[in-house]
Parts: C-alpha cells; structure tokens; sequence
C-alpha cells in the first residue's frame, strides 16, 4: 500500500510540526496592526526590521494595480496610502504563501487555489464590517486559509491529495464530500493543526474547522453568525466561479446554499450589492500580490 495514503492523524501531526513557521515579524504585526492604539510609525518601524517583506510591500504599492502619484519610495508613505487593512492583508497573504513550496498537481493549480483563498479571505472581511460582527478583524486571515488543509496534503502526502480529488471530479462532489465518502481525515482538522503550529489566535481555528457546517439547518437565533459567514464567502466564490479548490459539486449547489445563507445572515440587496462592488475593487488590486507569488 502506499504510505502516502495510509498514514494515520498521528503521523500528519508530526508532520506538519516540521511545516515552515510564520516570521515572527508577520505575527507581531498583525496582532499590532489589529489594536486601537498602533499607529502609523510604530508599523512602519516593525515592517522596517525585515528588509524582504519592506522591499516587497514597496513592490507592490508602486505596481500598476495602486497608481500612487509620485510612486512610493518609503514605508511610512506606503502605509498612509494604502492603509493598515490592505497592508496587513499584503503581510498575512505574502507570508502564507512562501511557507508552503509545493508546486501542485495537474488536477490542483496553486495559482486557482490562492486566487479562491483570496477571494474567500477578502469578502469575509468586507461583510464582516458591513454586518458589524466581532469577527471583524480577523475574518480576513480565517477566509484565507480557510482550505489550508489541502495544502497541507499537498506538501505531505500529494498522492493522499490526488486520490480525493480524482474522486471528486468523477463523481461530481464537494471535496469534503469526497473526503467522506474514502473516509479521509478531513481537511479542516489538518487547518486547524496548522493554526496551532503557527501560534496565531485560537479564534480563527472555528472558521476552519466549521466552514462546512450546515448551518441552513440551524435556527437564526442559534446560528453562529462569524462561523456562518466564512460559509457564505466559500459558497459565493464558488457560485462565481472565482478559483478553484478541488470542489466539483454543481454551481447550481453553491448559488442555491449561498442565496439562502444571505438571507440567514440578514444581508439586504443593498448590503449585498454595495459587498460586491466593494470586493470587486480591491479583489483587481489584489491582483499585483497574487500574481507575484502563484
């Protein structure tokens, strides 16, 4: 048997144990960058002490997607321009990507896999704010790597990868379906593994792990609506067609799951409407930091 294919949660454990840490100056800035009283020079100082990700965030403020008059030869004015949510999510999502060096499969491209991830992260954070929740301020990194588990097989054990996503695609399911149905550890867990690994907060471990939840069958009242939430950006970027992340369920599923979840959020046409133009806007300047890095 191939082993791939049959190491037990255990042995997944000690693996990711071996994954590549955060930097510590990413989780320094973001635990800064998510306080009431950090300011712009305090920021701009922590950025400064690592010379690779200041030389980055300088790239991309200066790429076509910002248009900053004058360019930007300087933290501080990268800072004033672009602001401390879009640098932030600069930050978080250069330094998930460099820690994982695989270079996918046939059937999982890395580049349509962050683009979903992105797109996942980015609208739990728009809606997050307009909806007022708590999970604010940290809905962006639980949409983000929210499907960090399957990039947790592909680094470990890809043939244990490839066995799920074949069977997806033959059978037309969600991969957590397929999961399942060959009674693998499911993708969730290995994300919520990896939180722990990188010591970021306890808080963005339920976005992870509960973002397949069937929350349709949960009364308003009862429902977790930060959880939900993550749930909803999945289904709507899936529904758009934004990416890809293995899922080979119908479109029609996701457009059906998401419409309700709208409405169980209590997101009103104009909520909605004013979301989408929102992420459309900062979703094309995402474009200089995903196609940096895919």
């Amino acid at each position: 048997m191939n082993s791939a294919l049959s190491f037990t949660e255990g042995t997944v454990i000690e693996k990711i144990k071996k994954l590549p840490v955060l930097p510590q100056v990413t989780l320094r800035l973001s635990e800064r960058m998510q306080s009431p009283t950090a300011t712009l020079a305090e920021i701009a100082s922590l950025i400064q002490t690592d010379a690779g990700l200041s030389s980055k965030i300088l790239k991309l403020a200066n790429s076509s997607y910002y248009s900053i008059p004058g360019g930007v030869s300087d933290i501080s004015k990268a800072l004033q321009y672009l602001g401390f949510t879009t640098i932030a999510q600069m930050i978080l999502t250069s330094s998930v990507l460099q820690s994982f060096k695989a270079i996918g499969l046939h059937s999982f491209s890395l580049e349509e896999f962050w683009k979903h991830s992105f797109a996942v992260g980015l609208l739990s954070e728009i809606a997050s704010r307009s909806l007022q929740l708590e999970c604010a301020k940290i809905a962006f990194i639980g949409g983000l790597l929210h499907d960090i588990g399957k990039l947790i097989l592909l680094e470990i054990a890809p043939d244990h990868l490839g066995e799920i996503l074949h069977h997806a695609q033959e059978f037309k399911l969600s991969f957590v379906h397929a999961e399942q149905a060959l009674n693998k550890t499911h993708h969730t867990r290995l994300g919520v593994y990896l939180v722990e690994h990188w010591n970021l907060p306890k808080a963005i471990s339920p976005f992870i792990e509960h973002h397949h939840d069937d929350f349709l069958s949960t009364e308003s009242s009862k429902m977790n609506f930060d959880r939900a939430l993550i749930a909803w950006a999945n289904h709507w970027a899936h529904a758009k067609e934004i990416g890809h992340s293995g899922d080979y369920s119908p479109q029609l599923d996701h457009e059906a799951i998401e419409q309700e979840l709208s409405q169980s959020l209590g997101l009103t046409a104009k909520q909605l409407d004013q979301i989408e133009k929102k992420f459309q806007l900062e979703y094309e300047k995402a474009g200089a930091l995903l196609n940096g890095h895919t």
